[in-house]
């Protein structure tokens, strides 16, 4: 039992931006690939449609109601541990590089953590709290500016895939383009 502790977990981090309107987000899904750079911004890019404004009121066109952009991919996490794999800070770096760049500079995030449903409710809060912090603290520590991004933990109350609440694509971090 000792020794799956140690397993490494493959976690998926979602990107996915979040406007005002409410919407279901479509997810650009890299799966395990590392995304280029130009990927991600692409992907976290919010809508440009203005809304269009007739005395007063603020006519919102149909793609800012509609489903808003994200993107998705693997980070794994040792069991139970919220320190980012190794091999796969790479992918944190990039999206490090990404929310840096011109076309996101501007924008707030909110990054997420999600557990699956094994174990302890109380500890899956903590675990998800302080897998979002971790990403937090590797953007922090490659430039992003520390008052562009918050966190919070949500456990295993957002399953990705209900029907299966062990399952790895439920152990995720999302990021949120929160403006």
């Amino acid at each position: 039992m000792a020794a799956k502790r140690f397993h490494t977990l493959i976690a998926p981090i979602a990107l996915s931006s979040l406007l005002a309107c409410a919407g279901a987000a479509l997810a650009t899904d890299f799966g395990k690939r590392t995304p280029e750079v130009k990927e991600l911004v692409d992907a976290l890019k919010p809508s440009a449609q203005p809304a269009e404004r007739t005395r007063g009121l603020a006519v919102v066109g149909a793609a800012a109601t509609a489903a808003k952009p994200s993107a998705s991919m693997q980070v794994g996490f040792d069991f139970g541990s919220a320190e980012v794999i190794s091999r796969d800070v790479v992918k944190i770096d990039r999206l490090a590089e990404a929310l840096k760049s011109d076309s996101l500079r501007e924008y707030k995030y909110l990054v997420i953590g999600h557990t699956d449903a094994v174990g302890p409710l109380p500890l899956n809060m903590q675990l998800s709290r302080d897998r979002a912090a971790s990403v937090v603290n590797h953007l922090k520590r490659q430039g992003v500016a520390a008052e562009r991004i918050v966190f919070e933990g949500r456990g295993p109350n957002e399953l990705l895939n209900p029907r299966q609440p062990d399952a790895a694509e439920n152990r995720r971090v999302e990021v949120r383009l929160m403006q």
